[in-house]
């Protein structure tokens, strides 16, 4: 297993409840460890095992829920 962890922003975040939202859809993703999004900074932080999920997949999932990806980074 390789956990991954990232950070990355989001954009179009106009709630506490749509950063739960998006937190219960990340953390349901097969290979997700720990998902959170912080409202108060619009951040997106994610670990995840790049042997099962990828951060494309979640990028994916976020982007339909209407919320634009960005400045992603890996943190160690």
């Amino acid at each position: 297993m390789a956990a991954v962890k990232v950070t990355a922003r989001l954009e179009n975040l106009s709630c506490p409840s749509c950063a739960d939202m998006i937190t219960s859809v990340v953390s349901k993703i097969k290979g997700v460890e720990e998902a959170e999004v912080r409202y108060t900074t619009s951040k997106l932080l994610v670990t995840y095992d790049d042997e099962v999920a990828s951060w494309e997949e979640i990028e994916e999932k976020v982007t339909k829920l209407g919320y634009g990806v960005t400045s992603k980074k890996r943190r160690d």
